[in-house]
């Protein structure tokens, strides 16, 4: 039977207001997360130059942002606009599988290239089995992760409302409208979310500490200036990640848990491109490459 996801709004006096305004926010940041993923996995794919293990690691990254982005952000668009989206319980559960899987996925790529940028030896490119290997465990990761918080939650019974305060079927707003006991479930949200996100974190911050540790105070400022912006795009995923699936279950707050996940759905995957990638020059180069390249060609050819 469908689940209706219903967008609670302060005062019913100014709620069209107030939901073209949402509406009006969010569609840009959407369309920007969808262009500039997608833009970037083409661009590495197509451009010989970037075939390297770090720019590898940054198209699978993009992958997982634009699966984000496309899973959360059309039923967010069309809730904002109508106040409310129905869905199949089938559609549902797809939907938090798919998101949960690319989360943790995400966070054990992001460990993966603190390892290829900061761990390894500056002139000893990770292995193409290594790369590979790295990813797909990644994407294994995820998907085993996914797949048990998403069978656990839809094996329990659901009473009284079906209608879920919040953009999209999470697991916390879900398990809310259970009549049977969730201890199981956050148990094992508790055990593998947090296994999943201290490890990689502390993988990430173990490989920033040897490459700040190995420069010395002559490249000290030039490499903090460099992994600063790494470092908060780190900081901002783990922080809402943590806010929304490590807490205490009697913390949930149904506004806040809104908000958190209108941030780390939509905002994170729209700025993760321009942090770690569009802001490089080696991409910026490629890109111009590929945009200009061809009407410079005719040029050359008549010298």
């Amino acid at each position: 039977s469908p689940i209706s996801f219903l967008l609670l709004i302060p005062s019913l006096t100014c709620a069209w207001m107030l939901a073209l305004l949402l509406f009006s926010l969010a569609l840009p940041v959407v369309l920007l997360g969808l262009m500039g993923n997608l833009g970037l996995v083409v661009l590495i794919r197509a451009e010989g130059s970037l075939h390297t293990p770090m720019y590898y690691f940054l198209s699978h990254l993009a992958l997982l942002d634009l699966c984000s982005c496309c899973t959360v952000g059309p039923v967010m668009l069309q809730g904002l606009m109508a106040g409310w989206v129905t869905l199949p319980s089938l559609a549902c559960a797809l939907q938090m599988f798919l998101f949960a899987a690319a989360a943790d996925a995400e966070c054990c790529l992001l460990a993966a290239m603190a390892y290829d940028r900061y761990a390894l030896p500056p002139r000893a490119p990770c292995p193409p089995r290594l790369c590979l290997g790295m990813v797909l465990g990644s994407y294994m990761a995820g998907v085993a992760s996914g797949a048990v918080h998403t069978s656990l939650a839809f094996r329990l019974p659901l009473c009284h409302s079906r209608i879920l305060n919040s953009f999209f079927c999470d697991i916390p707003p879900v398990l809310a409208l259970a009549c049977a006991d969730t201890s199981l479930n956050q148990a094992l949200l508790l055990a593998i979310c947090g296994t999943i996100q201290s490890i990689t974190l502390l993988a990430i911050l173990a490989s920033y500490g040897l490459i700040l540790g190995a420069v010395g105070q002559v490249g000290l400022c030039r490499a903090a200036s460099t992994c600063s912006s790494h470092l908060a795009a780190v900081a901002v995923l783990y922080g809402t990640l943590i806010f929304m699936y490590l807490r205490p279950e009697g913390s949930y707050s149904a506004q806040a848990d809104k908000m958190a996940a209108a941030f780390y759905t939509v905002a994170i995957p729209t700025l993760n491109p321009v942090i770690y990638s569009l802001r490089n020059t080696d991409v910026k180069g490629a890109l111009a490459k590929q945009l200009l390249g061809r009407r410079h060609m005719p040029e050359q050819s008549d010298q």
